[in-house]
């Protein structure tokens, strides 16, 4: 074949390469859904999953590489020509700062961009659209929207509004009546920080009846009242010190998944936030503040994956703990 054949086929190559990575984008961009609040079902297009469509959009990638390299190759003589005569004996300066010149692009792109990852928590079916809460029995669903109000999401579940409110770390003055769409926007929480909470509560209620017998109503209590009147029920507070025993005669993890700090409070990587606040009272957003967590973050998240993406350690949570129960 004449190099004039070899550049052709190149170039064809080099057009269906790029068609394809094009549409396959558009398609991962714009088509198939992503994201935690998606459901799985939904992610396939043609039998394939949004992952088997990112590897062979990866593949053609390095394809479409090499085919730039093969057709710079065939035509670096007409290429190095055209330099010299537009830039005369700067052309090889030229050159090279086009290449630095599109590295410093993805650098830039890089740089502004986002960088927190709950800026992507909504992702999957978008900011602002519905979300499917699923109850402890994992047959009914409740519907969350942005235009709901606070007093309507206790209506639905039979949750007081007011510990949706502290689950959620807001202000206690929150009025019940303003919309979780307006408190998004000026608190920075997620839909999906509703959803877990929700989930969280519906749970509690759900597991309680197995739990305690003649327990009394939780509901309407604060957690300084909850924790007293979990000591006052018969046998509890001999299993709670028979448990602690345990707890202390094991041997304490320096990596990880059980720690127990100097409170008597065990905390272990399965852990969230939320349930460190159930047992302490402390606002799980405090804790989370002086980690230096971002603040629209959920609080329901499982601290052994926040440590590896954050990089604190259990005996920061510990300390933090332990300092906020010595200044109450």
């Amino acid at each position: 074949m004449k190099k004039a054949d070899w550049q052709y086929l190149v170039d064809t190559l080099l057009f269906i390469c790029l068609v394809s990575i094009v549409l396959i984008g558009l398609l991962l961009g714009l088509f198939i859904p992503q994201g935690p609040t998606a459901p799985e079902s939904t992610k396939y297009f043609l039998n394939l999953h949004r992952h088997q469509w990112g590897n062979i959009h990866f593949y053609l990638s390095l394809t479409f590489i090499l085919l730039i390299i093969i057709h710079l190759t065939l035509d670096w003589k007409w290429i190095k020509a055209r330099a010299n005569h537009l830039f005369k004996k700067g052309w090889k300066p030229a050159l090279i700062s086009t290449v630095v010149v599109s590295i410093f692009l993805l650098f830039a792109i890089w740089l502004f961009h986002p960088k927190d990852p709950g800026a992507y928590e909504d992702y999957g079916i978008g900011r602002g659209k519905n979300e499917a809460v699923q109850t402890a029995d994992d047959q009914d669903y409740i519907t969350i929207t942005g235009q709901m109000t606070l007093e309507e999401l206790e209506k639905t579940t039979n949750i007081p509004a007011h510990r949706i409110i502290e689950a959620l770390g807001l202000p206690a003055k929150v009025s019940q009546k303003e919309t979780i769409g307006r408190l998004r926007k000026k608190h920075g929480f997620s839909l999906i920080d509703v959803r877990d909470v929700l989930t969280a509560l519906l749970n509690e209620e759900a597991d309680a009846p197995n739990r305690i017998s003649s327990a009394p109503d939780y509901r309407d209590m604060s957690p300084e009242k909850e924790r007293k009147s979990l000591a006052e029920v018969p046998g509890t507070q001999a299993k709670q010190d028979e448990t602690e025993g345990e707890h202390k005669e094991e041997e304490k993890m320096t990596r990880g998944r059980l720690a127990e700090d100097q409170s008597g409070i065990l905390i272990t990587g399965q852990m969230s936030f939320y349930d460190i606040q159930r047992q302490t009272g402390i606002p799980a957003r405090r804790i989370m503040s002086k980690l230096g967590l971002p603040a629209n973050m959920s609080v329901n998240e499982n601290i052994g994956r926040l440590r590896r993406r954050y990089r604190f350690t259990l005996q920061e949570v510990r300390d933090i703990v332990e300092s906020s129960i010595k200044n109450k």
